[in-house]
């Protein structure tokens, strides 16, 4: 379907990507979602002040009714999940009054993001024809641009998981020609080890928040990206080597 044909429609979710921190990355379909609907929710963490997702909408909002959501950012699978089942109940009764909801996440929606944990719950009650996912470019991508080598060519496998447990980082090094850590940024010390430990800590790319204005910082080697405490939002690109062809 191209953007030309597609509608935006009342009692419908919509669960949009706005990309990793920067407004001009949005795509066309997902600004077209944006302005055209009654209710936004915003995800954000309980010790923020705002959503960082409402920042990078901020252009295309006019008279939406915004709602800000706390999910909290916790290992308590009780208190997440309640969080869930609130933003389900929200978005649920909009549509249900025949409102055009949208919900918007950083990234895409099937990648880490607060939308995959409320689509099956959301679809139990409106179904799947009344939900629809606007894809978003991902922190990856974004991070990888800031560089010249390419994540993959010919038949290069590319891994893409969370950082937080070395032992499976360890296993992951040996299964592909590129992979690529999410929520890494207070494990860059026991990274660095395990990378060093197969002479790969030059091999490594981090970029933190990026494509986010005034914060973005980006690292080439692991080393150097030791001493930075720019937070959670780090995204490390580790290349291990390319497949042979044939």
């Amino acid at each position: 379907m191209s953007s030309r044909t597609f509608q935006v429609q009342k009692g419908h979710f919509y669960a949009v990507g706005v990309g990793p921190g920067n407004a001009d990355l949005l795509t066309l379909r997902a600004v077209n979602v944006i302005k055209n609907s009654q209710v936004i929710i915003c995800p954000k963490s309980a010790a923020s002040r705002s959503s960082l997702a409402l920042k990078i909408i901020r252009d295309f909002v006019s008279d939406q009714e915004i709602i800000e959501h706390v999910y909290p950012m916790q290992r308590s699978e009780k208190d997440v999940r309640e969080s869930w089942l609130r933003a389900s109940d929200i978005i649920a009764g909009h549509c249900l009054q025949n409102k055009t909801v949208t919900q918007v996440t950083l990234g895409d929606p099937h990648v880490y993001s607060t939308c995959a944990y409320i689509l099956p719950i959301i679809e139990e009650t409106l179904g799947a024809d009344k939900i629809h996912i606007i894809p978003g470019i991902t922190a990856l991508q974004a991070a990888a641009a800031n560089f010249i080598q390419p994540l993959t060519t010919q038949e290069d496998r590319l891994t893409l998981m969370a950082g937080s447990d070395m032992a499976n980082v360890e296993k992951a090094l040996g299964t592909c020609e590129t992979l690529v850590l999410y929520k890494a940024g207070k494990k860059l010390g026991e990274l660095f080890d395990l990378l060093k430990k197969y002479n790969l800590e030059q091999n490594a790319r981090v970029v933190f928040n990026a494509e986010m204005h005034g914060k973005e910082k980006i690292y080439i080697g692991l080393e150097k990206a030791l001493e930075d405490q720019s937070g959670y939002l780090a995204c490390v690109i580790v290349h291990i080597g390319r497949r042979k062809w044939g």
